[in-house]
Parts: structure tokens; C-alpha cells; sequence
């Protein structure tokens, strides 16, 4: 197998994943599983459409099959049940009344299969006084305070913008469940496991709630500057929205710098001094922005790297898709989607072991398996798929 290309199968393949996972972090778990190789079942609700233009969930749920089945009704509850005893694996992540409601919590389903690992992951977790309440991730990393500890100012709190409580939760999903997987097959039993997405960006805090606990420390709002470097910060260049980022750590980048520059204000040796520099970093970063405008990002971020600055650009998502040491490692992954054309989709962080990108699968519409799941994995008939297509039970494609 090429760690570069990746296999034909992946190092998951023979593991059955049926996914209930909506919006980020479910479906972010669940599609790393299906890019390593694992028959990830998607069960959608055929009321709901699952591919839109703006691209998420075809992001999310690349390398699934898709049943459209209505869970409300006893004979979509009937095949799930049937599903589930050939599965390893359940991931949901509704409010804690959704499965309940549905009568498919983890007691049920292990009188089905008793090695089956089921994890939900509900905003609040399934017990205490904000279970039954939904969340996001923006929710979850507001719960764990990250907005207080990034921003321009105190008086200002900014999320992240990428709602770290998702991302963050999704790749915990991935870790728990394989440790689950190798318990069962130590041991040949299940397990239950309920992460809260609200949590998992908590986990990631931990100095914080150290230092605050052992003497009330509370840290300073920086935007972009740093209590240890100045310059330190990023600087409009050359163009509409374009930024290059600058950090200099030393007395010696910082000679080099003011050389480059080469403006007598900068060129101070009071400036040598980090204190001195950081008293007067409005005044200095006045003009290095001034220096910076004229300038192209990435021509003057190749130039200050050379002279061992560190320095460079804040790319933005278009930017990122035509990165070259990106794409040199084969990173992106370009899937020609039926309704859309060719779209590049980020790829496995991972090298190796998921499936060669050449046999990855797009997202398919709600239903797309749903005749291939029934039939191939059930044994339902033609005419059974009829009638429970004109039943509104099952979306067909």
C-alpha cells in the first residue's frame, strides 16, 4: 500500500457504521470512517434534502451510502432494528427525547445486537439540567468560554468562526469509538458512550482552568499581538482583503527586518531592545503597514523567509485550494458532483490506510442505497421496496 495514494480498501473496510448524524461534528466522524474504508450507512429523512450548493453536507458525507427512511413509522423502525443487528456501530447525535421518543436507545438496540457500539452526541450530553437543550458548536465553545480568551478587546468576545465545538467533538468521536471497537474485540462486548458536544472544547482548555483555580489568573486579551514578541501581528499587502502575518521573535530578525524596511525611525537602536519596541508598537506597526502595502503578499513573504523571518500569508479559503506545498502532497480531493461539476473538497490529514482518492464516492442524494441497502443487506424483494416506497416509508432513487 503507498502511504501517498492510500489503498483500495482502507483499513476500515468490514466495519458496518450506520450514521443518524446531521449538521458537523456526526458527520465529520462518521465521513473520516467512511474515507478509511468503513460501510457507513447514512440514514436520512426523505422530507429532508441533504445536498445543497453551499457544499457542507457534500463535505461531510462523501463516501456513504444513503437509505431514505422514516424512523417515525413501525416498519422504517423495523428495518433499522434489522440494519442494526448486522452493524457495528450507531452514531446519532439528536436531543436526548429524539431516540427516546423513538423507542431505539442503546437498551433496546442491544437485545438486537449485544456487540453493537452505539455514541450519541447531543449538545448538552443525555443527563443534567441542559440535556434536552440543542446546541452548535459556536454554543458549545461559548459554554466553554473560548470567546473570552480571543477578540480585539475585553469589551468584545469573538467566537472562532469555525465552530471549534463541532470539529473538535467529531475528531473525540472518532478516538472513543475506535477504543471502543478494540474493547469489543478484546472483550466481544458493546458499549454506550455519550459526548457532549459542549465538552470536548472544554477538554482543550485545561491550563487555563488550572491557572484560574490556583490564583485567579485571567488572561489578557491580545487580538493579534503577543505578550513576548513585537512586532508581532498581520498587515495588510498589495490588493483587496490581503494579509501577510509577521512575528519577530529576537534581536537579530529584527535588525534584519528594520534592514529590509530600511526606514530611519525603525532603524533605531532603541529599537533593539524588546521593551522599547513593544512601548511604541502602534508607532512601529504604523509603519511596517505602511511598508507592507505596496508590497505582494506572497513575493514579500518569500523574501523575508529567506532572510529567516518569520513571516506569511493569511490565506483565505480560495487561496488555501491553490496552495503549492498542499497540492504537492496531494491533499485536496476533486469530486465531480452530479448537479454541481468538479468541486475540491479537503482530503485525510492522515497519509495512508483511507481509501486511494481515486474510488471515493460522492455524496449521495437521500435514497440513493436505499434498494441496494434493502435488498443486498436484508433480503427485502422488489415488490417489498414497492410497497413501502407508496408507504412514504422509504425514499427510493
Amino acid at each position: 500500500m503507498s502511504a501517498k495514494n492510500g489503498s483500495t480498501q482502507g483499513s476500515l473496510a468490514g466495519l458496518r457504521v450506520l450514521d443518524l448524524t446531521r449538521v458537523w461534528a456526526g458527520p465529520l466522524a462518521t465521513r473520516i470512517y467512511g474515507d478509511y474504508g468503513a460501510d457507513v450507512i447514512k440514514i436520512s429523512d426523505p422530507r429532508v434534502p441533504l445536498i445543497s450548493p453551499n457544499g457542507l453536507n457534500s463535505k461531510l458525507n462523501r463516501n456513504k451510502k444513503n437509505i431514505g427512511l422514516r424512523l417515525d413509522k413501525s416498519d422504517g423502525r423495523e428495518i433499522f432494528l434489522e440494519l442494526t443487528a448486522i452493524s457495528d456501530v450507531i452514531i446519532e447525535n439528536f436531543r436526548p427525547r429524539v431516540m427516546r421518543n423513538l423507542n431505539i436507545t442503546y437498551e433496546t438496540l442491544t437485545k438486537i445486537n449485544p456487540h453493537i457500539i452505539m455514541c450519541s452526541m447531543p449538545g448538552f450530553g443525555l443527563e443534567g439540567p441542559y440535556s434536552e437543550y440543542p446546541a452548535f458548536g459556536t454554543t458549545a465553545e461559548a459554554l466553554a468560554g473560548i470567546p473570552g480568551l480571543i477578540g480585539y478587546d475585553s469589551s468584545l468576545p469573538i467566537s472562532t468562526g469555525i465552530a471549534y465545538g463541532d470539529p473538535v467533538s467529531g475528531l473525540n468521536a472518532v478516538g472513543i469509538l475506535l477504543t471502543a471497537l478494540r474493547h469489543r474485540n478484546i472483550t466481544g462486548t458493546g458499549q454506550f458512550i455519550d459526548i457532549a458536544l459542549a465538552a470536548s472544547p472544554a477538554c482543550n482548555l485545561g491550563e487555563f482552568f488550572a491557572a484560574n483555580s490556583s490564583n485567579g489568573y485571567t488572561p489578557t486579551i491580545n487580538g493579534n499581538k503577543s505578550e513576548h514578541y513585537s512586532p508581532h501581528g498581520a498587515y495588510p499587502t498589495r490588493g483587496e482583503d490581503q494579509w501577510i502575518a509577521l512575528s519577530i521573535t529576537n534581536e537579530k530578525t529584527w535588525k534584519t527586518l528594520a534592514e529590509i524596511i530600511n526606514n530611519p525611525i525603525l532603524s533605531s537602536e532603541d529599537y533593539h531592545i524588546f521593551e522599547n519596541r513593544k512601548k511604541d508598537e502602534i508607532l512601529i506597526d504604523a509603519h511596517i503597514s505602511d511598508w507592507f502595502a505596496s508590497k505582494e503578499a506572497e513575493e514579500v513573504m518569500f523574501r523575508l523567509q529567506t532572510r529567516g523571518i518569520a513571516a506569511g500569508v493569511v490565506s483565505s479559503n480560495r487561496q488555501l485550494l491553490s496552495d503549492p506545498h498542499l497540492n504537492q502532497r496531494e491533499f485536496f480531493a476533486d469530486m465531480d458532483e452530479p448537479l454541481f461539476g468538479v468541486k475540491r473538497y479537503d482530503g485525510q490529514s492522515i497519509r495512508g490506510n483511507f481509501i486511494n482518492k481515486s474510488g471515493w464516492k460522492t455524496t449521495e442524494e437521500v435514497g440513493g442505497s436505499s434498494k441496494e441497502i434493502l435488498m443486498k443487506l436484508l433480503g427485502y424483494t422488489n415488490d417489498d421496496c414497492e410497497t413501502l416506497g407508496k408507504q412514504g416509508t422509504i425514499l427510493f432513487q
